[in-house]
């Protein structure tokens, strides 16, 4: 399953280590916005972890160069 471009998006300031309240105020969303997206993310890579998640997008950019996959 595909992550959405404000999943990847969420993701990507994640692997920043960047907290939710940071995520929401960089992407002027509510903390609770980014919860939801990252609960989405965790249950479409199948991980229980934000470190996962983080782990997982530094792979996936890296391998295409810093840009997001389609």
């Amino acid at each position: 399953m595909r992550l959405s471009t404000r999943e990847w998006e969420v993701a990507a300031l994640v692997a920043e280590g960047l907290t939710n309240r940071a995520i929401a105020a960089r992407l002027f969303i509510s903390e609770r916005t980014v919860e939801s997206h990252l609960e989405r993310i965790r249950r479409k890579l199948g991980f229980h972890h934000r470190s996962e998640v983080a782990a997982w997008t530094a792979r996936a950019t890296d391998s295409t160069r810093g840009d997001i996959p389609d």
